[in-house]
């Protein structure tokens, strides 16, 4: 910049606030420039920011509107915060009944949330930025308060965790299944929302996948894309780490290791006792009757044996044998035959020791079981006793 005139000062003007800037000074007549003064260096002061581009109301509900905007293009100094005014509108007169301002401190807060308003009536929103020179000129945002939708009651609404993903489920009544849902989740860390795509409620769950293992984040529900909608769920949870996942995958692969390995001993044991109860029950060795039974078992072979003999017998003495006889008659004994005779005892006497004696004679012997009747039957039958060739006397 050049200056005419003898000057000892001036006044340079467009300078920008909150710069720093280099200064030099040479004076210069019709023969030229002539030195170059020592540079000088000097900061310019804060000036007030520049206007927010950007300023939106993104959520309007009943009693509350979310505000959000950007960062003045120029702050002209170091930011303090921000100067909100909002003014209550009456729509026929265009007038402005009632104004508040609050004071929102912070350079990088970037949206605010307005409590405490009057249901279904218009205002008008001014935002200024401040730095310590004061504030900027106001960005202006006009909206209508609102009553908000019925929020929709879904059943059973769970969520499930693990490592990398979680799972939201819910349950919708049949007038619901057409309604559009959207699942946002945070991450406690570092406070950033990230809402899905539309959900249709129909569909009964809805998958977050790309989460971090040990980490806790927010979930919300909600029937708006609307961070500050009423949420049909909002629910804390935490991911697993990779360690505890392995950790119960081996647990339950070993308890189900061990429940086969019960199951399989107890089958054993209940087959070893089946066995052994059956062993004592059938005598010392397996198929070998116990002493009792084996008792039964000859005495029932000896009935067997001797009730044939006796029946041929006592068949063959009432025809031979057991006949009537009078005094007068003679006849003679029949060899091994034994007859009812009435006289001494001696006679009856010789004729048992006769007959026993010859069927002593005849090489025979009782039986072990002592059977007399069973072995001479057999004897008789076989003819083995001869009769007597001559008459033989019977004492009367």
């Amino acid at each position: 910049m050049s200056f005419s005139g003898n000057r000892s000062h001036v006044i340079v003007p467009g300078l920008e606030p909150f710069s720093e800037y280099k200064l030099t000074v040479y004076v210069f007549n019709k023969k030229g420039n002539g030195p170059k003064s020592d540079p000088v260096t000097f900061n310019t002061p804060e000036g007030v920011p520049e206007q927010v581009t950007v300023l939106t109301s993104s959520i309007i509900q009943r009693d509350s509107v979310r505000l959000e905007w950007a960062q003045p293009p120029k702050s002209n100094g170091i930011l303090t915060g921000y100067l909100l005014q909002y003014h209550l509108i009456n729509e026929t007169a265009l007038e402005v009944i009632d104004s508040k301002e609050i004071n929102i401190t912070g350079a990088d807060t970037n949206h605010w949330t307005l409590q405490g308003l009057k249901g279904d009536s218009l205002y008008r929103f001014d935002l200024r930025a401040c730095t310590r020179a004061g504030c900027g000129p106001p960005q202006a945002e006009e909206s209508r308060t609102d009553f908000p939708e019925p929020v929709p009651a879904l059943l059973n609404i769970s969520s499930y965790v693990s490592d990398t993903f979680a799972k939201i489920s819910w349950t919708a009544r049949e007038e619901q299944r057409s309604l559009q849902l959207y699942v946002a989740y945070m991450n406690n860390r570092d406070g950033n929302w990230r809402i899905s795509e539309a959900v249709n409620a129909s569909q009964s769950f809805h998958i977050i996948d790309g989460l971090e293992p040990g980490t806790v984040y927010t979930v919300r529900l909600m029937a708006k894309r609307l961070l500050d909608n009423a949420s049909i769920f909002e629910d804390v949870i935490e991911t697993r780490t990779k360690g505890a996942a392995s950790q119960e995958s081996s647990f339950s692969t070993h308890g189900w290791m061990i429940g086969t390995m019960c199951a399989v001993a107890l089958l054993t044991l209940v087959v070893v006792i089946a066995c052994f109860l059956r062993k004592n029950k059938g005598g010392k060795y397996a198929g070998t009757p116990s002493p009792q039974r084996q008792e039964n078992l000859a005495m029932e072979k000896v009935k067997e044996k001797e009730e044939p003999h006796s029946d041929t017998e006592s068949q063959k003495m009432n025809d031979d044998t057991f006949c009537d006889y009078s005094d007068s008659d003679e006849k003679p004994l029949k060899g091994g035959s034994l007859c009812s005779l009435k006289g001494d005892d001696a006679t009856g006497d010789s004729v048992s020791r006769y007959t026993l004696g010859d069927y002593a004679d005849g090489g025979r012997e009782f039986n072990e079981d002592g059977s007399f009747i069973g072995e001479y039957s057999g004897h008789r039958h076989r003819g083995s006793v001869s009769e007597p060739k001559g008459p033989s006397l019977v004492n009367v």
